[in-house]
């Protein structure tokens, strides 16, 4: 089969051909149809951040078909859609038993620590397998399996309430659900921040009342003018820049000491930033980098009931070959993109 793998940092990836895995005890062979492409995957090809081990096969989203069941696997059968949930977690550590297997003391991540989803196949544990209705695009489900579920877990763990402002820092795949998302669980008030005028228009279009450039507005003066100075109740920070993240932090603030929101961190943080401890008084901060199985399954059901809608977030579409190509437009900022997939799978 033909697979993307991470040979060194900082270095394209390498597509070549590598054995189907064998499938064991409790475990699936899942076709891939649709596999899409992560910032952490950029971080990967710029030698920001790597996989645990190399080589490896990357990618975390992915959605495919059914096509080999192991010994004692009754969830899913042969021919089911499926979404990969990429948290693999041992179930019975406290996390696990408290409904939180993302924070696993024994977690592995596919994609990070054992192969993805940027292959024809994948092997993963039957509970891995979360079932998708045939009627739903499986690009639906690739994207599913990230962008939108670790946009809606930031949402929710922001403990965000009906009518509250929400402001939203990076208008890409990640960011743009989570406008989406508040705006679903019903923000008040949904603002959203970009450098890319065209991300800013299509946040109008999943929900944002509000669009912010940093290069041409004064984003905390407009936020003060917008929340009678007492703040955003919450922020969500998806670009991963350090600049943005401390921005956030100043956009919860009210006029005093006492006067802040939350503030949840999703991009991922490559540099350091600051805190001041009186901007976060009474306040909170968190970081929000991923979902639970939960949240995906709840998700699921949203998508299948007609309730939430996707038919939009797909932007760009490649082949496996062309994966690096994939990767040099989710980094480029150079056009509109919201989530790139990979879609075909054979030579």
């Amino acid at each position: 089969m033909l697979a993307a793998r991470f040979k060194e940092s900082g270095k394209p990836f390498v597509v070549e051909d590598v054995k189907v895995p064998d499938v064991g005890y409790g475990e699936v062979l899942v076709e891939l149809r649709a596999a899409g492409i992560c910032g952490t995957d950029v971080h990967y090809r710029r030698g920001e951040f790597q996989p645990a081990r190399i080589p490896l096969i990357l990618g975390h989203e992915g959605a495919g078909v059914v096509k080999k069941l192991g010994e004692n696997v009754t969830n899913v059968k042969e021919g089911d859609n499926v979404i990969v949930h990429y948290v693999v977690s041992c179930g019975y550590c406290k996390p696990c038993l408290q409904g939180y297997d993302n924070r696993c003391r024994n977690r592995k991540s596919i994609g990070h620590d054992v192969d993805g989803t940027l292959s024809q196949y994948i092997k993963i544990p039957a509970g891995n397998a979360i079932k998708l209705a045939s009627h739903i695009s499986l690009e639906w489900g690739a994207i599913t399996a990230c962008a939108v579920s670790t946009a809606y877990h930031a949402v929710t763990v922001s403990g965000m309430k009906k009518g509250d402002t929400a402001i939203i820092f990076g208008a890409g795949g990640v960011g743009l659900h989570a406008v989406m998302w508040a705006r679903f669980f019903g923000a008040g008030k949904v603002m959203a921040v970009d450098l890319i005028d065209s991300k800013l228009e299509t946040a109008e279009k999943y929900g944002a009342d509000v669009l912010l450039n940093p290069s041409s507005k004064d984003v905390l003066k407009v936020v003060e003018r917008e929340t009678d100075g007492w703040g955003a109740d919450v922020a969500i920070e998806c670009s991963g820049s350090s600049k943005a993240m401390e921005q956030a932090i100043k956009a919860i603030k009210g006029k005093n000491q006492f006067e802040s929101g939350t503030v949840v961190s999703v991009g991922l943080q490559t540099k350091p930033f600051q805190a001041d401890f009186w901007g976060l008084r009474e306040g909170r901060m968190g970081v929000s980098g991923d979902h639970t199985k939960f949240d995906l399954l709840q998700i699921v059901k949203l998508i299948e009931s007609g309730r939430v809608d996707l038919s939009g977030s797909v932007t760009h579409r490649f082949s496996l070959q062309e994966v690096n190509e994939a990767v040099e437009v989710v980094e480029s900022g150079k056009e509109h993109v919201e989530r790139v997939v990979i879609n075909k799978f054979v030579r």
